[in-house]
């Protein structure tokens, strides 16, 4: 008798092992068919980019697409990336690809995707148009600005099948922000310009850059009519002139390092110096700081929390 129940509850518990087994299982193959269910995304060239399943593998020739989707735990995914990606972002053995790389280049890494920028992408047609013939296929992104960032994380969470973290980031960014305006609200509203090179063309006033000074509790110094620069429609011509003279009252000014569209940086020693701004407060008070380009400018999520504390430590500091 005493085995008989024995061997009940033996079978008992094997049925429920072999129920969770089978439950698991089934788990694991609604996991798989989802995650290699067909997807279409309309990118910024207005294509249909169509993909069998989320790409594996990830070749990005933009800094910022590179390094959004490290921010949503992509980085594995990528096989090769632009040739100025960041190794504190992106690890020196992931293949950096020229400026302009071949197909052939490409093809060699076998991607499942290219990501591009979508203006450097119509410069680029011949490549796209290789790119097509080789059957590899490609999505052409704009670089993200802050009020279309929910649209953009979107459609890389989709392309890359990390929706799950696309919308976990753009939350955290959200609260980020916040947290930023929360601490910046106790103190005053300083005008800082921007030096983004020796043009002394500035930052626009709808730029991942002013975004971030905003944050600060500051208002960004810029010509909300002047001419953006070709190219880099996130800059707009300024020039030394036109800061002499409107730029009284400027009581922060950031000069950008490291700038990469071919303009020689301008260093704070050099600003401090010229006399044409001897009279701006920012150089009389020693308000004049550096910062690198990518840390204020690039629409990059994975610095978002560093290129706020650093512009905290720049302008809201010193505020108090």
């Amino acid at each position: 008798m005493v085995q008989s129940q024995i061997s009940q509850t033996t079978k008992n518990k094997s049925g429920i092992f072999f129920f969770a087994l089978t439950f698991i299982f089934i788990l694991i193959s609604c996991e798989i068919s989802w995650a290699s269910k067909p997807l279409a995304v309309i990118d910024d060239l207005q294509r249909n980019v169509e993909l069998p399943r989320p790409a594996v593998r990830i070749v990005s020739l933009s800094d910022a697409h590179t390094e959004n989707l490290v921010a949503i735990r992509a980085v594995r995914q990528l096989v090769g990336v632009n040739f100025s990606a960041d190794s504190r972002w992106v690890l020196k053995n992931i293949p950096r690809l020229s400026r302009i790389p071949s197909a052939e280049q490409i093809a060699g890494l076998k991607p499942d995707i290219v990501i591009a920028d979508a203006d450097w992408a119509r410069k680029n047609m011949d490549l796209m148009k290789d790119l097509d013939k080789a059957g590899i296929e490609y999505a052409a992104l704009n670089r993200p600005k802050w009020a279309v960032l929910a649209q953009y994380l979107e459609k890389i969470g989709a392309l890359s099948g990390r929706s799950k973290e696309a919308a976990q980031t753009l939350l955290l960014s959200e609260k980020s922000l916040y947290k930023s305006e929360i601490r910046s609200a106790k103190t005053k509203s300083m005008k800082v310009f921007v030096v983004a090179g020796a043009d002394f063309s500035t930052c626009a006033a709808d730029s991942w850059g002013a975004r971030l000074i905003g944050s600060t509790g500051a208002r960004v110094m810029t010509d909300a009519g002047g001419t953006k620069i070709k190219d880099f429609p996130w800059y707009i011509f300024y020039g030394p002139q036109k800061l002499a003279s409107e730029g009284k009252d400027a009581e922060v000014i950031i000069t950008l390092r490291n700038i990469r569209r071919g303009v020689v940086s301008v260093s704070k020693e050099e600003i401090i110096k010229d006399l044409r701004f001897k009279d701006i407060p920012a150089v009389k008070n020693g308000m004049v700081w550096e910062m690198d380009e990518f840390d204020l400018m690039l629409p990059s999520i994975v610095r978002l929390d560093s290129s706020l504390l650093k512009c905290w430590q720049l302008i809201g500091n010193k505020a108090k």
